[in-house]
């Protein structure tokens, strides 16, 4: 063998964030004047550097090249062991070429984030979001805990126990609940924590939030009722005071001369009545009446939209196509894009881009549509991403790709 290479150590140990270096030493031991070049091989290769990256050794001459490592303090890199090998390619005798391996240890750190959203609501009850985000590279499990100071809220964290992987995140859902109802006077502002707790011994993250609670009865609602009530006595008086007694005497004097007329005309149709009776006995029986048509069917409909997209492409997923006899009222709208990608995605009803979202502005979004949109029968319903930069994929799943989910909830209607 022409080519000896050895490292000075085999077993290295480094923090995310900051390097580590071991050396490499190179002898060549055959008859011409060799060239060598470096490559760093294995999953520590992405962040691994060779100085120099090219010498040139006469015959029998060695050299000291050093092996430097510097990981990134992210969950992009997983801590444990990480096989690595050197690679020494000589130019005049590519033949001869050896690699030297060895295992880089990368220590574990957290780093755990987290923010609600939104830090204000209004009413008696209310809905808040909670983003725990997990900066390291090892998996955190997080308790969630919330609780006011007054005692006046029920605060309720769903789920209470969170396990986020490295460089991800989870989102749990805050209910907020007022204690009693609040009949009448001024809102009130009711302040509450939530409290995310990790399991690796950092201090708690503390988050403030405040829900509005309204009266009630507001002040203005009660001028309205009791405006509204003095009308109506007023009236009353005018009636029973005033008319009342005018109108009691006009319509006895207005009706005792019609009703003579109306005897007679009594005593006419009954003759009339009887002998229309006797005519109909003999006559055929009513025709039945008319059968009416069967009504359209409405009922509550969901139905969810999966798309995946490549780095740099524009895709489109399987739509939802309605039948030839069933339309659809669009009333929510919840999209999930749990990766963290940018880029964004398009709802599209028959061909026609009815809402885009950008992907770095969400990762859940409960979105209600104040006015439902409509969708004829027999059109379709199209989910469609541009992938700009993928995220960090989600377990089991492959990399470089944009993953979006629309769920659509309404009313369908179905003709007969």
């Amino acid at each position: 063998m022409t080519t000896l290479a050895v490292l000075t150590s085999t077993m290295l140990e480094v923090a995310p964030g900051s390097q580590t270096t071991c050396e490499l030493t190179l002898r060549n031991n055959g008859d011409v004047v060799e060239e060598y070049r470096f490559e760093v091989v294995g999953d520590a290769a992405p962040f691994a550097a060779v100085e120099p990256a090219v010498v040139s050794l006469y015959p029998g001459a060695e050299t000291v090249v050093v092996v430097s490592f510097h990981p990134p303090r992210s969950g992009s890199v997983p801590a444990g062991e990480l096989p690595f090998a050197v690679r020494v390619l000589p130019t005049e005798h590519p033949g001869s070429a050896v690699a030297p391996e060895g295992v880089l240890h990368v220590l574990p750190f957290t780093d755990t984030g987290a923010e609600l959203t939104p830090r204000t609501s209004q009413g008696r009850r209310a809905r808040h979001e909670l983003a725990v985000d997990n900066r390291g590279n090892v998996p955190v499990t997080v308790q969630v805990a919330g609780g006011d100071p007054d005692g006046k809220l029920l605060v309720s964290p769903r789920p209470s126990i969170l396990t986020v992987p490295p460089g991800q995140a989870v989102f749990a859902r805050v209910v907020v609940r007022a204690n009693s109802r609040l009949w009448r006077g001024q809102p009130v502002t009711h302040p509450f924590q939530v409290t995310v707790t990790a399991d690796d011994g950092s201090r708690p993250i503390a988050l403030d939030g405040a829900i509005v609670q309204n009266p009630v009865f507001s002040r203005t609602l009660a001028r309205l009722v009791a405006g509204a009530l003095a009308l109506v006595l007023a009236g009353a008086a005018v009636w029973f005071l005033l008319l009342k007694p005018a109108v009691k005497s006009t319509a006895k004097e207005s009706v005792r001369a019609p009703l003579t007329q109306v005897a007679e005309k009594a005593d006419n149709a009954e003759q009339v009545a009887k002998e229309a009776k006797a005519k109909a006995e003999g006559s055929p029986p009513p025709p039945p009446p008319p059968v009416q048509p069967p009504a359209t069917v409405h009922a509550n409909y969901r139905f969810r939209l999966e798309n995946l997209a490549a780095n740099g492409a524009t895709a489109s997923g399987t739509p939802l196509t309605l039948g030839a006899k069933t339309s659809l009222s669009v009333t929510d709208m919840i999209f999930q894009a749990p990766q963290g990608d940018t880029g964004k995605v398009e709802v599209l009803v028959d061909g026609q881009v009815i809402m885009t979202l950008s992907l770095a502005n969400f990762r859940d979004l409960d979105h209600h549509l104040g006015t439902p949109v409509d969708v004829p029968a027999g059109k379709t319903v199209t989910l469609r991403t541009t992938c700009t930069t993928a995220g960090a994929p989600l377990a089991g799943t492959s990399a470089n790709n944009c993953r979006v989910w629309l769920l659509l909830t309404g009313v369908s209607h179905t003709a007969p």
